[in-house]
Order: C-alpha cells, then sequence, then structure tokens
C-alpha cells in the first residue's frame, strides 16, 4: 500500500536527503513529497513544466503549464542547465515507469523532455516507483502503451523519448572485463504498488487496471474545463472513476457530480 510503499523508499535512501524525482501520478497518490519533507528530504523536481507552473496542483498529466503562459526562452534553457546539474549531483533518482515488461523485467519510459532518463542514469542509485497495472507481458505491448499515450495524450504518433531499463548499467569494452555503473545507475530498485488495485480487480472493476493515465479523456470532460486547470485534473473525466475505483473512499471523487464523457479512451473505459 502507500504507506508501506513509502517506508520502502525511505529505508533504501538510507539517510541520504536529497532526491531527484520526474512527475508521475502514483508520486501523488502515495503522498511521496510531504513524507520525505517531514524526514528533512529535499525533492528536486526534474520536470520542466513543474518547476514553471505557476500552479500547486497537477492541472494536466503531460503538461503542467498548460495554464501557465510562458515566453522568456532565455530562463527556460537557465533553468534545465540548473535541473541537469542538480541530478548529476544527487545519489538518487526516483521516477515512475509507463511500463514494465513482464518477460525480462525491462522498465519502460516515455516522455517528451529527457528529463525522466536523466533522473534515471544520472544519479547512482535509480528507484522505480510503479503501479501492479503496468505489468504487460511483451516489448510490443509496451510500444503499443507508449504509442497509445503518445496519441491520446499529446496527439503525437510518438513522444521523443522511450527509455527501456533492465538493470544497472554495465559494460565489457575495456578489457572485457564486466564493469556496472558506467553509463548510468550501479543500482535499480523497483517498488511496484498495490494500494488497493487488487481489491479493485476482484470486484471486477478493471478501469483502475487498464487506464493509461494518458488524460485523453479530459477532452471532453466538461468538468475539466470548467474546473480542472483551477482544481487540477485528478477528478476529473474518466480518471474520476479510476481513482474512485481503488482510492480510499475515493479521495473525494465520489463528491463530483456525474458527467456524459463520450470518447477519447484509447482503452475504451466508459465515462
Amino acid at each position: 500500500n502507500a504507506q508501506e510503499a513509502r517506508e520502502q523508499i525511505l529505508g533504501i535512501l538510507a539517510g541520504v536527503k536529497k532526491v531527484v524525482i520526474s512527475k508521475n501520478p502514483i508520486f501523488s497518490e502515495i503522498e511521496l513529497a510531504p513524507f520525505l519533507e517531514a524526514q528533512s528530504v529535499e525533492i528536486i523536481r526534474t520536470d520542466l513544466g513543474e518547476r514553471l507552473s505557476a500552479s500547486e496542483i497537477d492541472v494536466h498529466p503531460w503538461i503542467a503549464t498548460i495554464n501557465t503562459p510562458i515566453s522568456d526562452q532565455e530562463a527556460i534553457q537557465r533553468i534545465k542547465e540548473e535541473i541537469r546539474e542538480q541530478a548529476s549531483h544527487t545519489d538518487y533518482g526516483l521516477t515512475g515507469a509507463d511500463a514494465i515488461i513482464a518477460q525480462n523485467g525491462t522498465i519502460a519510459l516515455l516522455e517528451s523532455e529527457g528529463n525522466v532518463r536523466f533522473t534515471s542514469n544520472l544519479p547512482y542509485n535509480h528507484i522505480a516507483v510503479v503501479g501492479i497495472e503496468k505489468i504487460v507481458t511483451t516489448l510490443d505491448d509496451a510500444l503499443t502503451v507508449c504509442r497509445a499515450s503518445s496519441v491520446y495524450g499529446l496527439g503525437k504518433d510518438l513522444l521523443n523519448y522511450i527509455s527501456f531499463i533492465s538493470g544497472p548499467s554495465r559494460t565489457a569494452d575495456i578489457e572485457f572485463k564486466m564493469v556496472l555503473g558506467m553509463h548510468g545507475p550501479k543500482e535499480v530498485y523497483v517498488i511496484l504498488v498495490d494500494n488497493g488495485r487488487l481489491d479493485a480487480s476482484a470486484r471486477g472493476d478493471l478501469d483502475a487496471l487498464m487506464c493509461l493515465h494518458c488524460g485523453g479523456c479530459l477532452v471532453d470532460s466538461q468538468s475539466y474545463l470548467k474546473e480542472g486547470l483551477e482544481k487540477g485534473y485528478r477528478y476529473s473525466g474518466k480518471w474520476k472513476r479510476v481513482l474512485a475505483s481503488f482510492m480510499p473512499k475515493g479521495e473525494g471523487a465520489e463528491n463530483e457530480s456525474e458527467e456524459a464523457c463520450a470518447g477519447l479512451c484509447p482503452v475504451g473505459i466508459q465515462g
């Protein structure tokens, strides 16, 4: 559950007081940031949109700056360089994952900025926190997930970057001696989060396990268009129902009025 996931992460950090973290809904779900901050752990966010956004809430799964006008390109470049510099001097990087391939345990990371990649490979240790619904059977399945998220989330055939991580980086280029951590982390940890998902599955509520969290349903969600940019997307559209199906008491989602959400879901979740 969420508490166990937080405690696992804290145990891995073993007293480290600074981490870099990429944007992922799993961290909001398990309420990781306030927990680590209460333990005096500094959190460095690597998502450019989160750094630039004037909002403290998640307004869109992919576009944190959807309601924040940005024009200073020089400032953006400075922030990018600052983020990368901070990540290169941090021992632990935390990411989510868009898929985990059951055949070999490979983690798939999909993104448009490149920050998730360097969050996972610049620090000496990579911690991936992943909901169990992200486990797929094959590489083809993982690519299907990435393509669907790209098309329905941002209207692109495929986002700019896909990374596949099968464990600590290794090379035998020098005298054919295997060296770990040469071009990336020396250790990779994967924390699988249930947090009510199996209970939802047992009840036959499979929406929680099917949702790709792409944000496609928000396009035709009236509650999101009216309130989402101020309140956040988490309780709008089909994601409102998905969240309510496995989070304790729906985390307030049950208080939202029902709406007809007609389409734009790659896995066919009905509104």
